[in-house]
This record gives structure tokens, C-alpha cells and sequence, in this order.
């Protein structure tokens, strides 16, 4: 390194021998002009001026000679010669260059004129015969006397301007002598400095040369310790290079591997004609498969003929007219294990989630069956004459029953939505009416827990929204329950209000509860997470009741948040995306002609107390029923007799009931008939699969008696008349309000229901007043314990405008709700 020097550019050396070539160029000019000037001060230029004005002076006086002594014919030749001798020198002073100077000043000029008129005169004279010479003789001798003068004159004159000429050519030849010092100077300083930068250029390439060269040492000596195998191959196919790894990959010596030609030691045989074929190609067209492609995994072949994966690539390196191909090839057979571990570990795992998801199923099944059989049992009790305190048992019995039952929905829930499944589309309602009615149905719970259900919803004027309304009310349902759940004789405000941004509606539900710790916050919504996990907690549940509410709002493209203090209570922010919408058109249907008395009914059903308790349950309702133990039993009795609804099990043994159904339809045994399914499992893909087999609709066990109705209402025609559920508050409302007020109170609500019955009866379609008076009367019938008359009211306001209301549910409820209000109504 030049220590001291700074580092110049390359550009700058080629300005300095620019600049230099500039100053040489100069320097070679100004000397030229200076041997011009040096040529015009010479000495035989001026002798040569000086001569030619005394020789003037000398032709001069011979010619004056010649005039004086011409005294005969022999002598006039002489003196013309001697005539044109003169004549040729003074016009030589008018013409030649030598005089140019004597000719440009004043004074030369005015000599050289006169000189010339007197010689045009003589000419004349002496241009003239012999005779006429002689006689003018004297007067050429009188002009050359007066010429002698001018003569001397001219003569003086040409050596002033001489002299003159050669100061200023001196002083011009110094001028050019001091500029020509000059820029030799500047090309010397010019030359020094390119001189300096070669040698830094020189010194600084040795340094590069030598950092190429430790470079190159360092570059061979990382080849040499690579963990890849770098092969170097010509165009002839023999190897050039073969580093340690290689040797190591391989198995061969570098020795054994240069020289020889690569497909013969490392490409597998079924690869060389491929590998030869591609070279060709290559060489001939220019074309590649290989080179330049980045990385391929291909095979490659050991020294001891094994074959191993290798990730390889391949680049082209030419210098000249020479080409390589430089190749790097690393042995991934280690990392293809890993590979093949891990594939094996994820279909293990899709395995054991398929297994899960199996297990649930089954577990469904296995739980639903023997639950459809309790409250199946417990629907028939209740129909019969019992005490007080046997009614009370069995409605401990309903209540843990269905406990169980929500159990099992909720762990279904969770592993509907963890396979991504989404069955509900979206909707157009009126978010108004499903909060309202949500709260509502919750007011008789909050109500004998002692606490405040208050809801406040602002939606500007624009309550019918695009959206989920299933999705939001089981999200909506969870959080209040929840919120009645952990508050004891507090306040539960709901809150739902439309954001500026005309898109968004936020609902919040706020609780004065216990609240949560602020280390529990981000656990709440996980999976089976309950708070309270000790023998003495207060509430029960599965803890998946806030993990199911939030995976439905995620699924809706909305987020959830909690806030609480512990022992102030707690509050639960949704935000969903739910746009105003255009409420459908009414669609006015004519009445369906309807079958009012009893119908025939199949059920196969293999478990037998449920077909025991479906067969005793529906006779009871005045249906001729049919019950069969299996799929083929049911494929004979379809066979044999005209049924007008079929409820087939699915999951039966030897024949279940979608080859019962196959076998049915294949054979047109119920043409005209609906079978629905009555089935246990309660995933959505298994309700895809039982519809996508042909079934009408499907009925989840556990099924009580109103969905029973409904479904025959629908599928058969049959009005049912449903046996009593003695099931209700009344005596605990008689003791709250006084038997007075509760007895006017029920008065009222018989006629209101009396007149939404004979409302619906009438009308050709389900209008949005009835839906509302529904709503309203839902939330009376929910407080006086009616649940089979509150059910139903929920589904007359849940149910699709236009469409035909759900008659049959409604008038079972309500005739059963008659004769348990009859008592207490008077007479």
C-alpha cells in the first residue's frame, strides 16, 4: 500500500495523459515556429537583402557607365543589356518577397515609383532604333544622375526597415521561446504526475494481484473444505476438478476422478443416455435442461454403486474460446429421512384428528341414542297422572337430561367449526327483531335469578342487515347466558348499535358479576378453559361455550374482545360486518290442502326402547304406526303397505338406512312417500351425506313430541294433537302477583294467543305483525314455564315471511297449554 497517497481514479491518470499529449503537441508546435523565426533572422537572408540593394547601386553605376561611353553602333548592345540587367533588379524590389516590407512602407514605396518612372522613360529611349539611342543619350544620362540619388537612398532605407524587421523577429522569437518554457514545464510537471499515478497504479496492481492470488488460494482452499461436492467438467465431458467433498459424497480419490469422464463415475445407468443426449444438445443448439436452472433433485451413483438423492446445480462458465460446467451437488438423503418422518408424523396426525373426529361422531351416536330414549321416557310419563312431587323429580330428570344433551351439542359445535364447516348461507333479517327476541326469551331466567336484562339497540333506522342470523344468535345467546350465568342479583345490559362507517354493528354485553382476573383474560376463549375448576364452583359447562363464540364470529370475519375487573363484572365486544339490506318481498301462497286426520307411519329403528317409546308416543297421538327393528324390515313393510311418512334410522346393522332407502326407492315401494331421517349423528357432513342420499329432511335425536308434530304436520298432513306437558311456573306466578292480578294476566294472555291463532288461520301467509305478537308472546309464555308454547312461538317468529306459518307445533303447544291454564282460569 502507498501510505500517504491518496487513492485517484482511473479517470484522473486519463486526464493527466490527456493533458500531457495536449502540452507535447504544444511544446512541438512553439518549436516550430521558433525554427521559422530562427530561418528568417539567418544570416544569408539578410546578406541576401543587403546584397540585392548594393548590387542595385552596382547595376546603377554601370549602366550610367555604359550611357557615357557608348560613342559608336558596337557599343549600344552593352548598354541595353546593362539596361535590362537594372530594369530586372529594381523589379525585383518591386515583386519579391524579400522586399515585402520595403514595398509596405511609405517611404520605400514612394522611392520604388519614382525609380520605376524613370525606367519606363528610358525604356522608351533605349527600346528605340540605334539612332534615335544615340540622340537620347543624354537624356539618359540626365535621368540616371537624377536617379542616383534615389538609388543611394533606397539602399539606406532597406537597411533601416532591415534592421527594424530583425529587432521585432527577436522579440518575437523571445515571446515564443517564453511560452515554449512554459509548457515545457507544465509537460514536464504533467509527465511527473502521470509518472506518480502509473507507479501507484503499478504498485496498487501488484496488491490486486496479489489479493487475487490470496483470494484464489482462499476460494481453492474453501472448494477444498466445501460440504458440497463441486465438480468442474469440460465440454468434452471429462472431469477438470473434484474437490474434497466430492471425494467424500462419491467415494473417489481426486486422483481416480480428473480425467475421466463424469457420466461413467456418478450418473446412474438409467440416467447417462439422458445425460449424453442433453450434452449434445447443449453443444449443438445452446438449449439446457440443467444448467442455469437453479436447483434440481436428481439421483446420483457412489463409488460402490449406490444410488442417493442429490440436490445438484449446474452453471456454465466460459473464458475464451474454452467452456466448463461447474457443478455443486449436495447428498440429501439425510434430509429426505427427515422428510419422510415428518410426512409420516402429519398423516399420523391427520390420523389421529380423523380419529377424533370419528370418536366424536360415534361418541354422538352413542350418547344421542340413549338420550332420545330418557326424555322420550320422560315425555311419556309426564302424560300420565302423577304427584307433585314425582313432577318435580321429573323435571330434575328433564333438565339434567337436556343439560347433557347441550353438552354434547357443544363439543359437535367445536369440531363443526375446527373442520372449517359453515352450512348456513347468508340471510337477509331484521337484526332488530332477532335481539329483541333473544333477550326477551332470556327475560323469565334473568328474572328469577333476580337480575336486570335491559337491551338498547341503535341501528339508524336500517335493522334488516345481509348476514349469518343463526350464527349471531347462537353468539349472541352464548354471551348473555353466560353473562345471567356468573351475575348474581345484579344488571345485563345488551347493547347493539350501528358504526359510522354504515358497515359494522358492534354489540356489547356488559355484566355486574364477579369478573375476571386479568391473567385469565387471554384464556377464556380457549378450549374446555373453565375458570372456576374446583369441586365447589358455582355454574357448570363444558368450558367451550366462548371458544364456539368466537370461532363463529371469526368464521364471519368479525372480532371479539373482554374487559372485566374482578368483583365489578365484565363486558364483551363483537364487532361483525352486517350492511343494511332490502327486506324480500312478500309472497302471498295459497293454503295447501291438508290432512287433518291421523296418518300411517313406518319407523325403523333398531334401538329398542326408542322404538318402543317413538311407536307408543305417536299411537298416542292417534297415528297408526308401523315399527320395525332394521333396514330390510323397513324395505318389506314399504314393500307391503302405503305408508304417509317414513322416520328411518340411520346407523343400523346389516342393512342401515341409506341402503334401506336405496332399496326402497330402487324398488317403488312409497312412491310419493317422504322418509326422513332420524339419526343421532349430528355433524354437518353427515346431515350433507343423509340428504345428499335422497332423504327429505333429518331429525337429530334426541327428538321430542313438537318436532315429531311438526315434521308429520309437514310430510304427511297430519294435525296432532299432543298429549299435556304438566310443565309450568303458574303457581310460582300466582304467588308473586296475587292471585287476582296472575288470574287477570292469564285471562288476557288466553286471548291474545286465542286471537294470533285465529289470525294465522286466516291468513295466506306468515305477514311480519304476526312474527312480532309472536315474538311478544314467546316472552309471556317463557315466564309462566310454558317451554313446548314459547318453542313454538319462536318458530312462527324465526320462520320466512311469505311462507306458511308452523300451524301444527303452534296448535299442539297451545292446545297443551290450554289444559294447563283450564285450572286456574275462571269459569
Amino acid at each position: 500500500m502507498l501510505h500517504g497517497f491518496p487513492s485517484v481514479p482511473r479517470w484522473v491518470l486519463a486526464l493527466v495523459l490527456a493533458v500531457a499529449a495536449a502540452l507535447a503537441a504544444q511544446s512541438v508546435r512553439l518549436g516550430h515556429q521558433v525554427l521559422q523565426e530562427l530561418d528568417k533572422l539567418s544570416t544569408a537572408a539578410t546578406d541576401n537583402m543587403q546584397w540585392n540593394l548594393s548590387q542595385a547601386e552596382v547595376e546603377h553605376l554601370k549602366l550610367q557607365t555604359a550611357v557615357l561611353t557608348a560613342r559608336k553602333a558596337e557599343d549600344l548592345p552593352r548598354l541595353r543589356r546593362q539596361f535590362d540587367i537594372y530594369y530586372s533588379r529594381i523589379a525585383t524590389f518591386r515583386e519579391s518577397p524579400l522586399f515585402e516590407d520595403l514595398r509596405s512602407s511609405q517611404g520605400g514605396a514612394g522611392l520604388l515609383q519614382q525609380m520605376q518612372d524613370r525606367l519606363d522613360r528610358m525604356a522608351a529611349v533605349v527600346d528605340s532604333g540605334d539612332q534615335a539611342l544615340f540622340n537620347g543619350l543624354p537624356e539618359l544620362a540626365a535621368e540616371l544622375n537624377a536617379n542616383s540619388k534615389d538609388v543611394r537612398e533606397l539602399a539606406l532605407f532597406g537597411v533601416v526597415l532591415q534592421v527594424d524587421d530583425t529587432k521585432d523577429k527577436r522579440l518575437q522569437l523571445f515571446t515564443i521561446l517564453y511560452r515554449l518554457g512554459w509548457v515545457v514545464l507544465a509537460l514536464v510537471l504533467a509527465l511527473a504526475l502521470a509518472a506518480l499515478l502509473l507507479g501507484r497504479l503499478y504498485r496498487k496492481g501488484r496488491e490486486m494481484a496479489i489479493e487475487r492470488s490470496r483470494a484464489a488460494a482462499q476460494m481453492e482452499a474453501m472448494i477444498a473444505s466445501s460440504l458440497d461436492a463441486i465438480l468442474v467438467v469440460g465440454a468434452d465431458g471429462r472431469i477438470q476438478a473434484f474437490n474434497g467433498a466430492a471425494e467424500s459424497v462419491f467415494g473417489y480419490s481426486r486422483e481416480e476422478a480428473v480425467g475421466q469422464p463424469m457420466v461413467n463415475l456418478i450418473v446412474p445407468d438409467h440416467l447417462q443416455e439422458a445425460h449424453k443426449a442433453g450434452m449434445k444438445r447443449f453443444l449443438r443448439t445452446g438449449e439446457t435442461r440443467v444448467a442455469g436452472k437453479g436447483r434440481l433433485q436428481l439421483e446420483a451413483r457412489r463409488k460402490s454403486g449406490e444410488l442417493f438423492p442429490v440436490e445438484l446445480s449446474v452453471s456454465v462458465s466460459q473464458s475464451g474460446s474454452e467452456m466448463v460446467f461447474v457443478s455443486f451437488l449436495r447428498d440429501i438423503s439425510e434430509r429426505i429421512e427427515v422428510e419422510e418422518e415428518l410426512r409420516r408424523a402429519r398423516d399420523d396426525a391427520l390420523a389421529g384428528e380423523r380419529a377424533k373426529h370419528n370418536l366424536l361422531t360415534v361418541m354422538s351416536h352413542e350418547m344421542r341414542t340413549p338420550l332420545t330414549g330418557v326424555l322420550g321416557a320422560i315425555d311419556l310419563i309426564e302424560g300420565t297422572g302423577l304427584t307433585q312431587e314425582q313432577r318435580r323429580y321429573l323435571r330434575a330428570m328433564r333438565v339434567s337430561g337436556e343439560l347433557l344433551l347441550h353438552h354434547v351439542n357443544d363439543v359437535l359445535e367445536l369440531s363443526r367449526l375446527e373442520s372449517g364447516a359453515d352450512s348456513e348461507k347468508l340471510r337477509i333479517f331484521d337484526l332488530d327483531e332477532l335481539v329483541s327476541g333473544l333477550v326477551e326469551s332470556q327475560q323469565a331466567s334473568a328474572k328469577g335469578q333476580g337480575i336486570d336484562l335491559s337491551l338498547h339497540c341503535s341501528l339508524g333506522g336500517k335493522s334488516v342487515v345481509a348476514g349469518r342470523p343463526r350464527a349471531v344468535q347462537q353468539v349472541l345467546l352464548n354471551l348473555i347466558g353466560n353473562a345471567l350465568k356468573f351475575t348474581r342479583e345484579g344488571a345485563v345490559s345488551v347493547d347493539v348499535m350501528r358504526l359510522s362507517d354504515g358497515e359494522t354493528v358492534e354489540f356489547s354485553v356488559a355484566d355486574t358479576g364477579q369478573g375476571i382476573a386479568p391473567e385469565d383474560l387471554d384464556r377464556i376463549f380457549e378450549d374446555f378453559i373453565t375458570l372456576d375448576a374446583s369441586y365447589g364452583r358455582g355454574s357448570e359447562g363444558t368450558g367451550l361455550g366462548l371458544a364456539i363464540t368466537k370461532r363463529l364470529v371469526e368464521a364471519m370475519g368479525g372480532t371479539i374482545s373482554c374487559e372485566s375487573e374482578p368483583g365489578e363484572g365484565s363486558l364483551f365486544t363483537i364487532s361483525l360486518a352486517l350492511p343494511p339490506a332490502k327486506a324480500p318481498p312478500r309472497q302471498a301462497e295459497q293454503d295447501k290442502p291438508r290432512n287433518k286426520g291421523a296418518c300411517r307411519l313406518l319407523i325403523a329403528e333398531d334401538n329398542d326402547i326408542n322404538r318402543e317409546l317413538l311407536a307408543t308416543l305417536l299411537s298416542q297421538e292417534g297415528h297408526q304406526v308401523t315399527a320395525v327393528p332394521g333396514g330390510a324390515e323397513a324395505v318389506e313393510a314399504a314393500e307391503g303397505a302405503r305408508f304417509d311418512l317414513i322416520l328411518m334410522d340411520i346407523s343400523m346393522p346389516e342393512v342401515d338406512g341409506i341402503e334401506a332407502l336405496r332399496r326402497i326407492r330402487a324398488g317403488q315401494f312409497a312412491e310419493g312417500t317422504d322418509i326422513v331421517a332420524l339419526t343421532a349423528h349430528a355433524a354437518a357432513e353427515d346431515h350433507a351425506r343423509i340428504l345428499e342420499a335422497g332423504f327429505a329432511e333429518v331429525l337429530t335425536k334426541p327428538v321430542n313430541k313438537a318436532e315429531l308434530a311438526d315434521v308429520i304436520a309437514r310430510r304427511a298432513g297430519g294435525g296432532v294433537k299432543a298429549l299435556p306437558r304438566i310443565e309450568s311456573d303458574i303457581h310460582q306466578f300466582f304467588e308473586a302477583l296475587g292471585a287476582e292480578r296472575a288470574r287477570s294476566f292469564l285471562v288476557l294472555f288466553r286471548d291474545e294467543v286465542t286471537q294470533l291463532q285465529d289470525t294465522l288461520q286466516t291468513s295466506t301467509a306468515l305477514e311480519d305483525p304476526q312474527r312480532k305478537e309472536a315474538h311478544r308472546l314467546a316472552g309471556s309464555a317463557a315466564v309462566l314455564g310454558l317451554s313446548d308454547l314459547r318453542r313454538a312461538m319462536l318458530a312462527i317468529e324465526k320462520a320466512e315471511l311469505g311462507e306458511d306459518p308452523p300451524l301444527a307445533l303452534f296448535q299442539q303447544a297451545w292446545a297443551s297449554a290450554e289444559m294447563i291454564l283450564a285450572p286456574h282460569l275462571p269459569t
